[in-house]
């Protein structure tokens, strides 16, 4: 569905990612600008396409677990949440790390669900 309004930077990030669609980044800066601009499904498209150039963006797995959390697929955020906490270890980042085992255990207790429930996602 088009929207009423695109911003000078969606036109923008749309432009190069149409330009250079095997680019992760440009995927990455098009989710993030979607993400701002509150396009929940078209940010989630972009974080989705990011992740088959650079499975390992623990970033865009961070941000695809707000979004799932945020339109209630629980699984998703859970399975994205944890993804992005191992990925952030192995990077010796420490800060997002301990934020992502934060937010997976709050989404674990919002949906109800136990750690092996989420095993098979």
């Amino acid at each position: 569905m088009k929207k009423i309004f695109e911003s000078r930077e969606i036109k923008e990030l749309r432009a190069k990612v149409e330009l250079e669609p095997q680019d992760p980044a440009a995927h990455f800066n098009l989710g993030a600008a979607y993400e701002r601009a509150g396009w929940v499904d078209e940010a989630i498209h972009e974080f989705e396409e990011t992740l088959k150039g650079n499975p390992a963006s623990a970033e865009s797995h961070y941000n695809l677990a707000i979004l799932y959390e945020s339109v209630k697929n629980g699984e998703k955020a859970i399975y994205n949440i944890l993804k992005a906490g191992t990925l952030f270890g192995n990077k010796n980042d420490a800060v997002n790390k301990a934020e992502s085992r934060r937010l997976s255990r709050e989404y674990y207790r919002k949906f109800n669900l136990q750690p092996q429930e989420s095993n098979d996602l």
